[in-house]
């Protein structure tokens, strides 16, 4: 849950102490791991750094701190069997596999569960709030790499746009009507708001037959 909804790397998940966290909604990402070495860097410059934690999240945080073995503010939040940092090739082996097989996908992994997260989030925020969370050093790499589209959210946008344009002229019509319509000038009312759409786009509109 904590790394679907921080989107979080699998090296900072892993290095994650009980001191990172506040016990209250702030996860300090301080530092990284890599082949079981601790290390005072990240990704890029962006990764290190506060993250927000939606208040569930921050009590589900307390629950497993009164249910871990060492709870003190140098260990682990997800530790090994031994207290040390814990394998992501263990983990993906051990965990992510299995997952995956039971969900009937081909393969199960972070950066797929980081993907995942900012296609999902795409109606929840801007492109720089996904970025800020995901710590990207571009929009680009947000937008371009990591968000894939959504079919029923480019349904609902092209619905929107006709229904924007439509404003004013919502009175019930046969459909021999629309048919008389397609081949008509563009209405005023739905002329002028394409004037202004337009017009902004820094295009010169025309009022020919739609």
């Amino acid at each position: 849950m904590l790394d679907m909804t921080a989107a979080l790397r699998p090296s900072e998940l892993f290095a994650l102490r009980w001191k990172s966290f506040d016990s209250r909604n702030t996860l300090s990402i301080t530092e990284t791991v890599y082949r079981g070495v601790i290390r005072p860097f990240g990704k890029t410059k962006k990764s290190l750094g506060k993250m927000h934690l939606p208040d569930g999240l921050a009590h589900e945080l307390l629950l497993w701190k009164t249910e871990c073995p060492d709870s003190s503010p140098d260990a682990f939040i997800f530790q090994n069997s031994d207290g040390g940092v814990m394998r992501v090739d263990n983990y993906r082996e051990r965990v992510m596999k299995p997952l995956a097989l039971r969900l009937g996908i081909p393969r199960l992994n972070f950066q797929i569960l980081r993907r995942t997260m900012a296609t999902q989030a795409q109606n929840m925020g801007s492109v720089k709030d996904i970025q800020a969370h995901l710590r990207h050093a571009k929009a680009d790499t947000t937008a371009n790499e990591y968000m894939q589209e959504l079919p029923e959210s480019v349904q609902a946008m092209v619905g929107s746009v006709y229904l924007m344009l439509d404003k004013g002229t919502r009175q019930k019509r046969s459909p021999d009507e629309m048919q008389q319509n397609a081949t008509k000038p563009v209405r005023r009312s739905n002329a002028k708001l394409l004037k202004g759409l337009v017009g902004t786009a820094g295009f010169e509109p025309t009022t020919s037959t739609v």
